[in-house]
């Protein structure tokens, strides 16, 4: 088998970057080499992750059935997926589910409907986070890692929640549009909120089957006129299909032969360039740009020892005292700066609090005479006991769907801060290391080569946003203890009275539930990045620290010993820039 382009150059930069972990581990830099380990292990998976978006009943979990070849996913007339369901390549089929608290069961293929359905997990009451199955699809094995999630704008709330929640997860993403129903307003906006965190987004117009070659052409253009009005010019990847036919191609249903599988067959032509080309090409890319900063910042380590190894004691003792004293300072800049982020969160926090404030406030009054209305058009006909039951319903379902409206809004706004923060400090971060570099190599006078730090931040992880989904807090209204004894003429004032006041205090209650949920992320969120970020400043000082320690220590050894030393040395020189050398051509190459 001949490898192509892009393995081949995968290949040689996995070889160099093995080489380089062992280099800096070597050397005992192990902040390096653990940051270079991770950039490879990455890069040798090559894990592609596409999640399938749309509004409920467009037909995504038929679609992934279409794609691996026979009916894994349930599927159904009503509005069905409840949890995101993770695919992933696998020599066996099986599944298993990951729950909120991280406890992961073994499920028979044949139960996943139990735990994925709303039928089978109402509001998921069995607290799922995920369903993960292996599979052995060709498809799958190429990296491509498959998400169904649930569909947007149903009447189950919670379902749209979780297809938001995992829009930071993924790498590109086909959204699903239905031929029998033109893109609605909430569409739209479901795919501007997609376009924050998808770079790359194909579109399937959906069963077509049903629709006469003339209205397929009269719709795909209407489609695309209507996605650059609304999410601007540019080359819109539209695919028609029918993913119930393509299901039934490549099944046999109901009898039938197998016989081709049609649009599928194209959107797989597709996908399968773009994750041959385009997202190798930026996996290389990042992982190059990392493996060439790391490398200079081990160089700058060799020469800061060769340069300490000449000269007198005295005059390396005085440059190390500086030198010393430089990086303390740029330590406590760091600090400061990580101090700044966790004031830059705080006042997230704060404008979290006020909006929700301000929505409390602005909505309560709103809320309240929806009830009196709904008081008034339910009374006639119904008993107290009954007309409090109607009431609590009504109270119950107000609350969570206004509230899971504003909690929707208000974290897809804090989480674009909250990335553009982390970014934002990150890059401070770099120029400190930068500095870190540069200072030491004025010091010792050594010449010092600094990479794009863009390049090696936008390459690295990136930070979200996490907010724990906890379902919203609806206690039952409390029942009058009269009110199955006495007319409904006696306390029908009292009971609407008693209906608002509990409705006003349970909105109270939940609003500051949201509130603490989104701040609670927002505290996780900034101590995962704090901790990267002095991660990485110490990989660089401890690195500069620890080649002027040891060739201090190595000062007093023997002509001999020095001269043996030294050997290493230029041993270790010329293999880290043949390295560099070699990463540099990869990198041209792309």
């Amino acid at each position: 088998m001949v490898l192509d382009h892009y393995a081949l150059k995968k290949n040689s930069l996995l070889q160099v970057l093995s080489g380089v972990v062992d280099f800096a581990a070597r050397k005992g830099n192990s902040l390096a080499a653990s940051l270079l380990k991770e950039s490879a292990e990455r890069l040798a998976r090559e894990t592609f992750t596409l999640v399938i978006l749309g509004e409920f009943k467009r037909g995504k979990s038929t679609f992934i059935n279409a794609l691996l070849g026979g009916n894994l996913l349930p599927t159904a007339v009503v509005p069905l997926t409840a949890i995101p369901t993770i695919i992933q390549y696998g020599e066996q089929l099986g599944a298993s589910a990951i729950y909120l608290d991280g406890a992961r069961k073994a499920v028979p293929v044949s139960q996943i409907a139990d735990y994925v359905t709303e039928r089978g997990n109402p509001k998921n009451v069995k607290k799922l986070r995920e369903m993960q199955i292996s599979h052995p699809s060709e498809f799958l094995k190429q990296g491509v890692i498959l998400v169904d999630t649930p569909g947007v704008g149903s009447v189950y709330e919670h379902n749209t929640d979780a297809a938001y929640a995992y829009l930071p997860h993924a790498d590109a993403a086909i959204f699903m549009i239905s031929i029998d129903a033109p893109l609605s307003k909430m569409e739209i906006d479901y795919l501007k909120d997609i376009s924050k965190y998808v770079n790359k987004l194909f579109f399937i117009l959906n069963k077509i089957d049903v629709a006469l070659p003339e209205d397929i052409t009269e719709a795909l253009a209407f489609t695309r006129e209507t996605l650059r009005a609304s999410l601007g010019e540019g080359e819109y990847n539209l695919i028609p299909l029918s993913a119930r036919q393509a299901l039934l191609g490549r099944t046999g249903g109901n009898g039938r032969p197998r016989v081709a599988a049609g649009g599928i067959e194209k959107l797989e032509e597709v996908l399968g360039n773009f994750i041959r080309h385009d997202k190798g090409r930026l996996l290389l890319e990042s992982s190059a740009a990392r493996a060439l900063r790391t490398i200079n910042e081990l160089e700058l380590e060799l020469q800061l020892w060769q340069r300490a190894m000449d000269g007198s004691l005295q005059d390396l003792d005085e440059k190390i005292t500086l030198f010393a004293a430089e990086l303390e300072k740029l330590e406590q800049e760091r600090e400061d700066s990580i101090y700044l982020l966790y004031r830059e969160v705080d006042r997230l926090s704060a404008v979290v609090e006020e909006d929700i404030n301000e929505f409390r406030t602005a909505k309560t009054g709103e809320l309240l005479h929806m009830i009196e209305e709904f008081y008034t058009e339910e009374s006639s006909g119904k008993s107290a006991k009954e007309l409090i039951h109607c009431l609590n319903d009504f109270s119950r379902n107000l609350i969570q769907a206004v509230l899971n409206e504003k909690r929707n809004e208000e974290r897809l706004k804090v989480r674009s801060q909250f990335e553009k923060v982390s970014m934002r400090f990150f890059s401070r971060i770099e120029g400190i290391v930068d500095r870190m570099m540069s200072i030491s190599a004025e010091i010792f006078d050594v010449p010092v080569e600094k990479s794009s730090s863009r390049e090696y931040i936008m390459g690295s992880k990136k930070f979200f946003f996490h907010f724990e989904e906890h379902p919203t807090f609806i206690p039952s209204l409390e029942m009058l203890s009269v009110s199955g004894f006495l007319p409904k003429a006696l306390i029908g004032g009292h009971l609407l009275n008693n209906a608002k006041n509990k409705l006003v205090e349970l909105f109270d209650r939940n609003c500051g539930r949201v509130r603490y949920d989104l701040a609670d992320g927002l505290k996780e969120g900034v101590r995962d990045v704090a901790g990267e970020l002095r991660l990485r400043a110490d990989a660089v000082s401890q690195g500069l620290r620890t080649a002027l320690q040891k060739a201090r220590a190595e000062r007093g050894l023997s002509e001999e010993e020095r001269r043996a030393r030294v050997k290493i040395w230029q041993r270790d020189y010329n293999e880290l820039i043949k390295m560099k050398e070699t990463i540099r051509e990869i990198k041209a190459s792309l």
